[in-house]
């Protein structure tokens, strides 16, 4: 597999954002206007006159990976000089960062704080989003890396320590600011991450300039073997732009499906279909274990994640297609539009 996670920002609300990532630090929140389409983003820090502002989501552990966002930034007047916009972690300790530079925009690159390139010639626009992408390879010699800018490379090297850690390897990303200084003039917005490794034959190196899109349900589907919380259309009551726990449909079966016709994602000239995640937010209202499985039902084709173990918290469980499972091929638009949502008990 090479596509680990991506985020969109569009599914939830600010109360929300530990359903999706690991652990919050300081003041973030979910904006429902001021994405870089009119759709939601990630703002972290939050607000102005504010000390930090940061999220982590952890994944299995890569030797090398590759992370696209887009970001904008309100102010380039800050408090601390270089502060990390991105971090790569081994566990809970830095492997490398891409920062900003204060009042020039310009970015670098450094290891745990040590520059390993940088300042870049080119630099971003203030109050405007730009996509920035970062790979790299941890080793303490033969270590790489590459950044780029709204598609352009502005800094590389190879055959460098990029390894911090005894390990070499990361398995947390964080953004944000987080130095714990007062940080007053300045907030950050991030929309349309995504994560990758570089494995397989698959979604393996720089994706560019990506958007990700949310679809609802917007149909009961080939399977109906929930039960409705209220009425009978089962569809209707998942089908919240963000988390609603009034209504839902609920299972204790084992094998029991539901399925679930998704709204169409834009239509776009020559577009490029890189992943399908299914993400489904549940939990078990009782002791004992209980299990979910979510995948897709693509034609006559059911294709389910392996069994996630539920919680009696509230959370999301998701599974990424980066082809087709009906056919192995890459997604089109046609089958993407004409997929199912699938869910079943475990």
């Amino acid at each position: 597999m090479a596509l680990l996670f991506y985020d969109g920002f569009d599914t939830y609300a600010t109360a929300d954002i530990t359903k999706e990532w690991n652990s919050i630090t300081g003041t973030v929140a979910i904006s429902p206007t001021d994405g870089r389409r009119g759709g939601s983003c990630l703002m972290a820090p939050s607000i102005t006159n504010t000390f930090n502002g940061l999220v982590s989501r952890t994944f299995p552990s890569r030797n090398s990976v590759v992370i696209g966002f887009a970001f904008e930034i309100s102010s380039l007047t800050l408090d601390v000089a270089s502060p990390p916009i991105m971090r790569l972690l081994d566990g809970s300790s830095n492997q490398n960062e891409v920062v900003i530079n204060r009042t020039t925009g310009t970015l670098s690159v450094t290891r745990n704080g040590t520059v390993l390139a940088g300042p870049s010639a080119a630099s971003i626009s203030m109050d405007d989003y730009n996509y920035i992408e970062y790979k790299t390879v941890i080793h303490d010699t033969t270590g790489s890396f590459e950044l780029r800018l709204n598609g352009v490379t502005i800094l590389s090297a190879s055959n460098i320590d990029t390894k911090a850690t005894a390990n070499a390897s990361v398995s947390s990303i964080s953004f944000g600011f987080s130095n714990g200084l007062y940080h007053s003039k300045s907030v950050w917005s991030y929309d349309d991450i995504y994560i990758l490794d570089t494995t397989g034959a698959t979604n393996n190196d720089f994706l560019g300039d990506v958007r990700i899109d949310a679809i609802y349900p917007s149909a009961d589907g080939n399977y109906a073997e929930w039960t409705p919380s209220t009425g009978s259309d089962h569809y209707a009551l998942v089908d919240d732009a963000t988390p609603n726990t009034t209504d839902y449909v609920s299972d204790s079966t084992v094998g029991n499906k539901d399925s679930f016709v998704m709204g169409n994602p834009p239509a776009m000239a020559g577009q490029l279909i890189y992943g399908v995640k299914v993400k489904a937010m549940a939990n078990k209202d009782d002791a004992g274990a209980r299990d979910l499985k979510v995948g897709v039902r693509s034609g006559t084709t059911d294709d389910l994640s392996a069994a996630q173990a539920l919680s009696t918290s509230w959370r999301y469980y998701s599974n990424i297609y980066e082809v087709d499972p009906a056919t192995g091929l890459a997604w089109t638009p046609g089958t993407v539009d004409a997929l199912e949502a699938l869910i079943e008990t475990a």
